[in-house]
């Protein structure tokens, strides 16, 4: 399953695991506004190895992107990143 949130905050970009998809926003008003997918095909083998180390549920992925820097973290539905409006509303 997939998940998806919302976020700000500073986080170093050059440190964000394989397993999130990160992208910034340029368009929203807050000036640190990210969308960020986990790739579930990575988290899940980054699971079994112990390599990422939760309990695979989304308050365990926001606690995961609090200690990567981000704020304000919020789970929302994975289409509106993925959906062709989403596309077009960017």
């Amino acid at each position: 399953m997939t998940l998806c949130f919302k976020a700000n905050g500073e986080p170093d970009l050059n440190a964000i695991p394989d397993w999130l998809a990160v992208e910034f926003s340029f368009a929203a008003k807050n000036p640190y506004f990210y969308s960020v997918c986990i790739v579930s095909e990575i988290a899940d083998v980054a699971l079994i190895l112990g390599t990422l180390e939760h309990d695979d549920t989304p308050a365990g992925w926001i606690a995961h992107l609090h200690d990567l820097g981000f704020e304000d973290v919020v789970q929302v539905s994975c289409s509106q990143f993925f959906s062709p409006r989403a596309d077009r509303d960017r």
